[in-house]
């Protein structure tokens, strides 16, 4: 996960903004000799188009009570995914000061974009969710549906800890004193109540890894381990250490093996990939590779230690091996493709950038509706939400708004 200076972020900004002007794919990437990196980002104008239309498309469709989805499928998954989304979008909450210093009454939230009202709300369901007790459910556990489990977990705490970045949401043992001084917790500020939701999250994925694996499975239990749901619990964990919440550096470290672990370095076909679980290294696929690369570089490792560098150039030699079935596939698309492109874009080797990257998008844009949101590709997708929601982040990669986007 990239970290940058105030000075970078708006210089960073500022070039975005310049992308957003029509391009050609040949004129989008620059040259060996050319400019540094981050004025490579291919953005097209149906790219844009496409973006705007599935935002707008999401908007509409969120719940009266700030979710998206249906509640006995993947609620917690698509609410989480459609705020990234939005905010990827620039649609963003930010504290809102203070009325009364003294008193440290709050001023309600500063709205920015058009989608922000939407994001406020999809942010401050998955919070109530995370702070709310109730019998027979893990603390801090954001559960919602029948099907997202810690999958949908991982991805609300991811939102939350990218949320909390604008918040910031003070200081969490004074929040924990204004609790224990019997203030409810739902009567916190908006940023606390953010602030203390994303602690608590992360304290039940610490509480879930599997100590013998380092991995996680589908419940918020110690008894397991599955590749795509170890991955999606280290980028929440990473993104919330950079949100400013303490994370255990042994869980990180343990993770980090458990995906080591997982890469097929044995048979010639597989060779590269990275599999479902670490113990049965014959399933391995284009999805799970991208998402077990992009925790790397989301931990900061790119391949500039020696016991990275390998892993890392098997990993994209396996990813441009099977690129042509991730383009056709009928499980597992809109994340596929979501992950790798990550990689892809992450890595920043021009002739992947230059080849796949437009491949991408217009494999994408095939599948847009005309009214805006993405059609289930085979057997990706419970929803329309999920669809649109992963169609979209997926053409923002290049934008960088979101940190778990930047390059180093």
């Amino acid at each position: 996960m990239g970290t940058s200076t105030p000075l970078g972020r708006i210089a960073r900004a500022a070039l975005v903004a310049a992308l957003l002007l029509p391009l050609s794919d040949a004129a989008a990437l620059e040259s060996e000799d050319g400019p540094s990196p981050i004025k490579d980002p291919l953005v097209t104008k149906d790219q844009q188009r496409a973006v705007v239309r599935g935002l707008e498309w999401l908007a509409k469709s969120q719940s009266s009570g700030g979710s998206w989805g249906d509640p006995d499928e993947t609620l917690v998954a698509d609410t989480s995914l459609a705020v990234m989304s939005l905010m990827a979008g620039g649609n963003t909450v930010a504290a809102g000061g203070w009325t009364d210093e003294e008193a440290r009454t709050e001023a309600p939230p500063r709205l920015r974009g058009r989608y922000a009202r939407n994001v406020r709300d999809g942010i401050e369901y998955l919070a109530r969710l995370a702070i709310r007790d109730e019998r027979g459910r893990a603390r801090g556990y954001i559960q919602a549906d029948k099907v997202s489990k810690m999958h949908g977990h991982g991805f609300a705490t991811l939102a939350l800890a990218l949320a909390c970045g604008n918040l910031g949401g003070g200081d969490i043992v004074e929040i924990k004193e204004k609790l224990g001084n019997g203030v409810d917790a739902n009567r916190l500020t908006y940023g606390e109540k953010v602030r203390y939701a994303l602690e608590r999250a992360v304290r039940l994925i610490e509480r879930a890894q599997d100590p013998d694996s380092g991995g996680w499975l589908y419940d918020p239990l110690p008894n397991g381990h599955e590749g795509s749901m170890t991955v999606t619990q280290i980028h929440a964990l990473r993104a919330a250490q950079d949100a400013g919440v303490s994370v255990s550096g042994v869980v990180l470290r343990r993770a980090y093996q458990y995906v080591r672990d997982s890469q097929n370095l044995a048979d010639q076909n597989l060779f590269g990939g990275f599999a479902y679980h670490k113990t049965l290294k014959g399933r391995v696929s284009y999805a799970l590779t991208g998402a077990a690369l992009t925790t790397f570089y989301g931990l900061g490792r790119y391949g500039d230690i020696a016991e990275d560098t390998d892993l890392i150039r098997h990993g994209m030699s396996y990813l441009d091996r099977t690129f042509e079935d991730a383009l056709g596939a009928r499980q597992w698309y809109y994340y596929g493709l979501y992950y790798g492109a990550q990689a892809i874009y992450q890595q920043h080797d021009r002739r992947r950038l230059r080849d796949l990257w437009p491949r991408i998008r217009r494999s994408i844009l095939n599948h847009q509706s005309a009214d805006g949101s993405f059609e289930r590709v085979g057997d990706d997708g419970r929803s329309l939400e999920y669809c649109t929601s992963m169609a979209t982040l997926t053409l923002q990669i290049p934008d960088e708004t979101l940190p778990i986007f930047q390059r180093r």
